[in-house]
């Protein structure tokens, strides 16, 4: 069964049943539960995510022990300093969110059946954008917009164009130039690429930490799946560059593993400077023949162009918002 496959039938079961049966055990699950795990891996700490569930701390923990204790095994790992996803915690994390997101999608869907005069705008988003950085964006159209509800989800970018095209979204944020369509696209941002070397006896020959793009050029790297735009990113950066891009023969599941596995030295990866989330790893900013910084850059995308709809309406809202607060932040 393909990991889709498997997700929807979750996340059916999930919002209808609350229960999710497979051949040899039952899970008896609730949102609450996934609300407060997914809270946790997002702050990185249980009072941060009470605070943020509005719940106290116990309630919250409690609520975790529960879920894992239905599940056999731990979600995160917790010590006196900081609090981190096990390894199920990883893997079962990106289906938590879908749920929630499903039945973010489910209420909205409901409320704009029950009040027609609300609009409902469908947004998709590409795993390769950070929730938090997508969440500022966005939000100065929610605030100018009080007649429209905003619902995000989350997936690959070829099931994204695909429900676009299918009228099943309004709007797509993905990474440039991986759209197949006669979509009207807007530019949003650009970020740095970075390159994070395999293992940890690495040191760049140019000033100022960043490293030139000759200079690993023949190192061989380790890939995610073409979903997100990122291994078409990479792909499209050798083939500009007229280099051969030398991939390791196994595929890092996530932005995460992928960094792990540069960090054991199976092979060197790139990654979009907002989605390095281990501290103290180096990581070089790439600069081309020039010098010039190589970046990726992110796009909308709606079936349609200006004829007053919400969705050609947070086009241009995003295109004029989304380069100012990605400066404004700075580092991302």
């Amino acid at each position: 069964m393909g990991v889709s496959v498997w997700s929807s039938l979750l996340i059916h079961k999930l919002i209808v049943g609350i229960q999710f049966i497979d051949e040899a055990n039952e899970l008896n699950l609730n949102l609450k539960q996934l609300r407060f795990a997914v809270a946790v891996a997002e702050k990185g700490s249980f009072t941060e995510a009470a605070a943020a569930c509005f719940v106290t701390q116990p309630t919250l923990s409690n609520g975790i022990a529960q879920l894992e204790e239905e599940l056999g095994d731990r979600l995160f790992v917790r010590t006196t300093r900081k609090v981190a996803l096990t390894p199920l915690g990883r893997d079962v994390l990106p289906y938590m969110e879908e749920v929630l997101r499903a039945q973010a999608s489910l209420e909205a869907q409901i409320r704009n059946r029950l009040q027609p005069s609300r609009r409902l705008l469908r947004i998709g988003t590409s795993p390769l954008i950070r929730a938090n950085l997508l969440s500022l964006i966005v939000e100065p159209f929610r605030g100018q917009q009080q007649d429209v509800d905003v619902v995000l989800r989350e997936m690959n970018m070829t099931d994204l164009y695909r429900m676009l095209g299918e009228g099943l979204l309004d709007v797509v944020i993905g990474v440039a130039g991986t759209s197949r369509g006669p979509w009207h696209t807007v530019p949003l941002y650009r970020e740095p690429l970075m390159f994070l070397p395999r293992g940890d006896s690495y040191q760049p020959r140019g000033r100022g930490g960043v490293v030139r793009f000759s200079e690993i050029g023949a190192e061989t790297f380790v890939m995610v799946p073409d979903a997100c735009g990122l291994a078409h990113t990479t792909r499209d950066l050798f083939r500009r560059h007229r280099r051969k891009l030398n991939e390791y023969s196994g595929e890092a599941m996530s932005y995460q593993v992928l960094e792990e596995w540069a960090a054991l030295g199976i092979g060197a990866a790139i990654l979009p400077q907002s989605r390095l989330t281990a501290k103290g790893r180096d990581a070089y900013p790439i600069v081309d023949k020039n010098g010039a910084p190589v970046t990726i850059g992110f796009e909308a995308a709606a079936k349609w162009q200006c004829n007053g709809t919400a969705s050609v309406c947070i086009l241009e809202a995003l295109a004029k918002v989304a380069p100012r607060i990605v400066a404004g932040l700075g580092a991302l």
